[in-house]
């Protein structure tokens, strides 16, 4: 049976950002490896300043992950105590993974440290080495690499384009109130955003323990669907003027019943007195929204109306609904990791420029959607239709 290749990517994830992604996904496909394993830093003996704490870094990291079939997280350095060495850490993988081949998967600034590693030699028996350049192959890298090959090392280098990435960089922005949207992934962003770290205003004052919340209730999936809209959400309110904070905060928590059964949400809409129709109380599609308003409510502390308002009409919009309402709604539909909806990018570009035209198309598309899915129609969703439409009518006619 041949050996697994198994792909180790260490470091302080401080926090993780997309080029680790990108070269671990460079990486997976170049080198044939089977699976890469994310291994933040628990006590590292360098980084010390402005590490941000250990469960946090392996949080972000375990969210970043959630999209890649072949990714995962390990917590082997995070549950150690002591300044963590990789000689040690190999030796540990290499007792659960006995039958592996192991790639680190490095940047260049750490080739030109490894002859200063804790027993390099004993490092470069254990793995082979996978470089990432952060500038272009100089005479220099290439005679440092024939230095550490002479010792054993057993390197190669990726094809990437050099980018230079700085998690440092990253922080400093972040501190400053700069967007990193392009630096980050939307679900990394918005646990910054939740949690306060790296001098991030704090999203409201409960927002961290309604992600613990979320967390214990909801599917990975699920969470990093709610993490996505509300990172969406947020940007869609800046841009039509909405206040972001609430918008972000309701496109977190708008899922927050979605993973009930249908018996718990039916219960909850009796208990709670719901006026729903047999329709929606036979959907847990149709019925988590408002029930979920409820949940948001009681479970979460949230009083602004408007914030319940959006969540209970997220999934299938409502005639009279508010911009706020159509943010929630669309970022629902639109946020990045949604693929499976027709036209979606037409309508991802409609949002930034005219929330009700964009609202009006996916009402449509959703409508035709469970028409061919035979799966059951919002009773108003008609409604909802003849009222965004007579409303984009009304903005379209000049104004006497």
């Amino acid at each position: 049976m041949a050996k697994s290749r198994i792909g180790m990517m260490g470091g302080s994830f401080n926090p993780i950002h997309r080029r680790h992604l990108q070269i671990a996904a460079c990486a997976l496909e170049e080198l044939s490896l089977d699976r890469i394993l994310f291994i933040p830093n628990g006590n590292p003996p360098h980084k010390q300043r402005e590490l941000a704490d250990a469960g946090h870094r392996l949080e972000m990291t375990r969210l970043a992950v959630i999209p890649y079939d072949k990714f995962t997280v390990s917590d082997i350095e995070i549950t150690r105590s002591g300044v963590i060495y990789t000689v040690d850490t190999l030796h540990l993988l290499r007792r659960e993974f006995p039958d592996a081949d192991f790639v680190c998967l490095i940047g260049e600034d750490t080739m030109l440290e490894l002859e200063h590693w804790r027993k390099p030699e004993e490092v470069f028996r254990l793995c082979s080495f996978a470089v990432c350049m952060r500038s272009g192959q100089t005479a220099e890298t290439q005679s440092i690499a024939e230095a550490l090959r002479a010792r054993g090392a057993k390197l190669r280098f990726l094809s990437l384009a050099p980018v230079a990435v700085s998690a440092s960089d990253i922080r400093r922005r972040i501190a400053m109130g700069e967007n990193v949207d392009t630096m980050l992934t939307p679900e990394v962003y918005e646990y910054i955003r939740v949690t306060g770290l790296y001098g991030c205003p704090l999203l409201s004052e409960n927002s961290q323990i309604a992600y613990e919340m979320l967390r214990e209730n909801l599917s990975d999936e699920r969470l990093l669907h709610s993490m996505a809209a509300a990172r969406t959400a947020n940007r869609l309110a800046k841009i039509h003027g909405l206040n972001a904070g609430d918008c972000e905060l309701a496109g977190l928590l708008h899922d927050c019943a979605k993973c009930m059964d249908l018996k718990t949400l039916q219960q909850l809409a009796r208990e709670h007195r719901l006026k729903l129709t047999d329709v929606e109380l036979q959907s847990n599609g149709l019925l988590h929204g408002p029930v979920g308003a409820v949940i948001a409510e009681t479970e979460y502390g949230i009083r602004k109306p408007e914030i319940l308002s959006a969540i209970a009409a997220h999934t299938t919009g409502c005639a009279g609904m508010s911009e706020f309402d159509m943010v929630i709604f669309l970022a629902d539909k639109i946020e990045p990791y949604r693929n499976d909806i027709p036209a979606l990018d037409e309508i991802r570009a409609l949002a930034d420029m005219d929330l009700y035209e964009a609202s009006y198309h996916m009402l449509m598309n959703s409508k035709a959607h469970v028409i061919q899915t035979h799966r059951p129609l919002h009773p108003a969703t008609d409604q909802t239709i003849r009222w965004m439409r007579d409303r984009i009518r009304e903005r379209r006619e000049p104004r006497s």
